[in-house]
Order: structure tokens, then C-alpha cells, then sequence
């Protein structure tokens, strides 16, 4: 078993990756739960480990998306309002996650799941992709609610391991009515500084594995430039279905794997 956990956690840096790259949420949110799932990780371990290597899974992607097309399929103005935000709130959830019971950040982990999903069914099924491009311009109200947004996500962020991109995606979407691929790749680089603090506050609580974090990414950034490059062409649509359908499994898997102890 031992023998094959750095090959499991190079497989589940490859498949977050592609998630990643392809829907730009960065990965944790299928990084977690596959290492509890495949390792046996311990659910704040696991957060600490998927934080650290969404940084450099998320940099290639955003690259993708900003030199990958015609023009930038990202919003700088955007992502450094929910960074502003996203920052603080990564600090105030990773200081809070030693102190949450492994169930509580379970339940709070499959919610997220079931909610992505349920975006990404919405979208497949009844109204497809959002289309077009960034907001028209923000005046003070919208960049403070931004900010708002990002430090909710960002205390999420912390308390889970999810870079907050399956978040912030839909948010910009529905909420700021930022185009789809546009909101993909502004999330990329919004998700930055908080996975960056939140794994730096894991590591100081000791629930961060640098060796495992390196597997994670040495798989997952050569798999988000794949993912990011299919999402230049690929119907969004189908994209939406495929990953809802993705996540509800997870959710599933994850309700009913058994909690693993603390010292696993």
C-alpha cells in the first residue's frame, strides 16, 4: 500500500488538473476528497496538501487562458478585487480548520460538491454555458461586493483545501455576469493568494505533506495545460454535464467512506 500512495497521489494531481485546467477551479476540489478516498489522508491533510499544489497547477492554467486564445480569456481587474477579499478570509478559515472537527469539514466538503453540481446540471441541462465577456466596468458598490465575495470564499477556502474557483466560477457567473470561459480564468488567478496563505498556515500547523503536495502538482500542472487547452474549444455545455455528474459521484463516494483517524 505504501509502495503505491506516490502513484496515487500522481494520479489524483493528473485528474484534478485536467479538472482544473479545463473548468478553472484549480483541483482541490477533487484533490481532497480523492485523498481521503485513495490515501487515507486525513481531511485537514489533505486540504494542506491540495492548497500547496493548486499554486503551481493554477499559474500554468491562468497562463493558458490569458496567451492560450485570440485575446485574454481572463479579467485582471476582477481577480485583484476577490483577492483583496479572498486573502483575509483564506487567514481567518485556515486558522479556524485545526479547531473544526474532521466530520464538520466531511459535511462542509460534500455540500460543496453537491452544489457545484448542481450548478454545473443547471447550466448542462437548462440554460448552457454563460456566453460573452468580462462585467462593463465596476463602480465602488460592485468592487466592495467582490471583496465581499472572496473573503467568504476565501474562508471556505481555508477550512476545506478547495482553492475556491468551484466557488467563484458560478459567482461571477450568476452573480456579476462575467462570461463563462472569462470567469474560468479570472478564477485561476483570484484562487492564488488564497491557496498560497492558506497552505502556508497549514504548514505552520503541521497538517501540510511537502512531499505529497510535489506528487500532487508534478501531476496536475502538465495535465491543467491539457485541460486548459480544451476548454478554448470544448462546449461548455457538455463540459457542465460531464463535471456534474463528476461531482455528484464524489459527493457520493464521500458520504459514505468512513472518517479516517487522525494519525492515518
Amino acid at each position: 500500500m505504501a509502495d503505491a500512495a506516490p502513484r496515487r497521489y500522481l494520479a489524483i494531481g493528473a485528474i484534478a488538473g485536467l479538472a482544473g485546467g479545463l473548468l478553472g477551479v484549480g483541483g482541490g476540489f477533487l484533490m481532497v476528497p480523492l485523498q481521503m478516498l485513495w490515501t487515507a489522508t486525513p481531511p485537514r491533510r489533505a486540504a494542506g496538501n491540495s492548497l500547496a499544489a493548486i499554486v503551481p497547477i493554477a499559474v500554468v492554467a491562468a497562463a493558458i487562458y490569458y496567451f492560450g486564445g485570440g485575446r485574454p480569456q481572463l479579467d485582471l481587474t476582477v481577480a485583484l478585487w476577490v483577492m483583496i477579499g479572498s486573502s483575509a478570509g483564506s487567514l481567518v478559515g485556515s486558522a479556524l480548520a485545526p479547531m473544526a472537527p474532521d466530520r464538520v469539514l466531511r459535511v462542509l466538503m460534500i455540500v460543496l460538491l453537491l452544489a457545484g453540481a448542481a450548478k454545473e446540471a443547471h447550466d448542462a441541462l437548462v440554460t448552457g454555458a454563460v456566453q460573452g465577456g468580462g462585467p462593463s466596468g465596476f463602480d465602488v458598490l460592485h468592487s466592495f461586493l467582490l471583496a465581499l465575495a472572496g473573503f467568504a470564499i476565501g474562508c471556505i477556502s481555508g477550512l476545506t483545501g478547495v482553492g475556491g474557483g468551484i466557488l467563484l466560477v458560478p459567482t461571477l457567473v450568476l452573480a456579476f455576469g462575467v462570461g463563462q470561459r472569462i470567469a474560468q480564468g479570472t478564477s485561476l488567478v483570484a484562487i492564488l493568494p488564497t491557496a498560497a496563505i492558506g497552505a502556508a498556515v497549514h504548514l505552520r500547523h503541521k497538517d501540510l505533506e511537502p512531499s505529497a503536495a510535489t506528487r500532487l502538482a508534478v501531476g496536475g500542472v502538465p495535465a491543467s495545460v491539457v485541460g486548459a487547452l480544451l476548454a478554448q474549444w470544448l462546449p461548455q455545455r457538455v463540459l457542465a454535464g460531464l463535471f456534474g455528474v463528476l461531482l455528484l459521484a464524489m459527493a457520493v463516494r464521500l458520504w459514505g467512506a468512513r472518517t479516517p483517524e487522525a494519525g492515518a
